[in-house]
């Protein structure tokens, strides 16, 4: 029997919903939308001046940015194709108690401070919603509206208030162009972080393996990648943020930009469902 979206979310919000049954669960399961919530999700955390302060003083981030982002990527998988997600849930905010410091203004700051900790799990949200809509296209507003529902129960594990989620996704967009405008800036960190993507071989950061490639492989294929990556991280940026980080960008670039996507679409079809999903997914599917 086909479950409703209503369905989806349970009343006891420690209850797992089974993955097979979760809003998405086969479009998250591709490939092509984790490398575009990355850049997402690094435009509207990595230009928020708390999140980069604590990065820069407690995290992998700029020492092994290829670390940082597999386990980014693992925690989520987790997450949304995991058993047990209440524990993984606790596990993942247990591993932010002891991150404090002071800022960047020398005010003292803590992983778990409310406006933050609630910014960092809705940008998560809203950088998903993004990479699905971006590659796959708009979808089904009630699908959208059950996948941030989900993901509303998901921030109560971790411990963001439910008075402070936002009550549908217009709202959780209103919620980050606000956050946009009126959180992010330029900082010590941010300028860490942008120069860090400048340097870095963006292809070897989200595939480590590639960078062991005999050489000059490693090299050729950075050459041969590194503009439509950039375009490709660039153009999942916000405008306000992409002006933040100095970043020029015009209509022909947003073209570029339409047009890698649209390639990316096409090449994706050759292989078949099962190469294209992240093997985290087939096996909880059982694919």
């Amino acid at each position: 029997m086909e479950v409703t979206p209503a369905q989806r979310v349970r009343a006891n919000i420690e209850d797992d919903v089974p993955v097979a049954d979760r809003t998405f669960v086969r479009l998250l399961a591709n490939r092509r939308i984790w490398p575009m919530f990355l850049f997402r999700a690094l435009s509207l955390q990595g230009t928020h001046p708390t999140v980069m302060v604590a990065l820069e003083q407690h995290s992998k981030s700029f020492t092994e940015p290829s670390v940082r982002a597999e386990n980014t990527l693992a925690y989520t998988y987790r997450i949304y194709f995991g058993e047990n997600v209440a524990d993984s849930a606790r596990e993942l905010r247990e591993m932010h108690r002891p991150i404090t410091g002071l800022d960047y203004e020398g005010r003292r700051y803590h992983a778990w401070n409310r406006d933050v900790w609630t910014w960092v799990h809705l940008t998560t949200i809203e950088s998903l919603i993004y990479a699905i809509e971006v590659c796959f296209g708009p979808q089904p507003a009630p699908e959208v509206e059950a996948f941030y529902r989900e993901s509303c129960r998901l921030g109560m594990l971790f411990g963001v208030r439910e008075q402070d989620m936002p009550d549908d996704v217009a709202a959780l967009r209103a919620y980050v162009d606000r956050g946009v405008a009126d959180k992010l800036a330029m900082s010590p960190g941010t300028r860490r972080m942008q120069q860090l993507v400048d340097e870095q071989d963006v292809i070897a950061t989200l595939e480590p393996k590639l960078a062991a490639l005999p050489r000059p492989l490693p090299a050729v294929l950075e050459k041969l990648t590194g503009r439509p990556v950039k375009t490709l991280m660039f153009g999942a940026f916000p405008e306000s943020v992409r002006r933040i980080w100095g970043v020029p960008w015009s209509a022909a670039r947003e073209r570029e930009f339409r047009a890698i996507l649209a390639l990316m679409r096409v090449g994706s079809r050759l292989f078949p469902e099962r190469l294209r999903m992240i093997p985290e997914a087939r096996a909880a599917l059982g694919i």
